[in-house]
């Protein structure tokens, strides 16, 4: 049995350390470790409790919201209480926002640029990577930058501003949205539109593969 350890991989909101244990070319055991200790736990204890609104999206700012959220929903939890029905809706609104813009910046901005690297050029896939994937000059920041701007906007609308908003409370959301930016919002419906016509299929037959033979 072969032991590795890969890393720091620095691509994530602190870095990680990936071990593998190997018997005949087969992963029996993999460990994920995070090596940087940052201490929000610490941070937060002793202080009061909506102190937690304004410290957990430091944790990250890729994912802010995602924090917010956590916080304020923690804090409704211990209180016992509920938000508003239309609170709930912004909340997730702002959070959908943000969870699809962050993957489409995994995908074209960290995970797939690597694949345009010279050491793949043997692959009869690299030629078409590298058009749309390289850094820089690739195709595929043309589509994609547009795109998580349309979704940051979202959640400007809903949360005043991202990251790191305060917006989002145990009750719900403190920012009221009007006429103009409901309409700002609807406009957003052509962004599955503009994916399908790339894909090729809805994203709703997308999301139902279950095997790599429904593809």
């Amino acid at each position: 049995m072969s032991r590795i350890v890969a890393g720091p991989f620095n691509r994530v909101e602190g870095d990680i350390e990936v071990t593998l244990e190997i018997n005949d070319g087969v992963i029996e055991k993999a460990e994920v470790t995070t090596t940087l200790y940052r201490g929000f736990e610490q941070i937060l204890c002793g202080r009061p409790g909506l102190d937690a609104l304004v410290i957990a999206p430091r944790i990250c700012g890729i994912c802010s919201v995602s924090q917010s959220i956590a916080a304020s929903t923690a804090l409704r939890n211990l209180a016992g209480g509920r938000a508003a029905p239309n609170g709930y809706l912004a909340a997730n609104l702002a959070h959908a926002a943000e969870n699809i813009a962050d993957h489409l910046t995994h995908f074209y901005l960290f995970f797939m640029p690597d694949f345009a690297r010279a050491e793949y050029a043997a692959r009869p896939w690299h030629e078409e990577t590298v058009n749309r994937f390289k850094a820089v000059s690739g195709s595929g920041s043309a589509r994609f930058l547009p795109m998580r701007r349309r979704l940051l906007e979202v959640m400007g609308v809903v949360a005043g501003k991202w990251p790191h908003s305060l917006a989002f409370q145990p009750g719900g959301t403190t920012r009221a949205i009007d006429i103009g930016e409901r309409v700002q919002l609807a406009s957003l419906r052509g962004f599955s539109s503009s994916e399908e016509a790339d894909y090729g299929v809805s994203l709703y037959t997308i999301q139902y593969m279950a095997t790599v033979a429904d593809l």
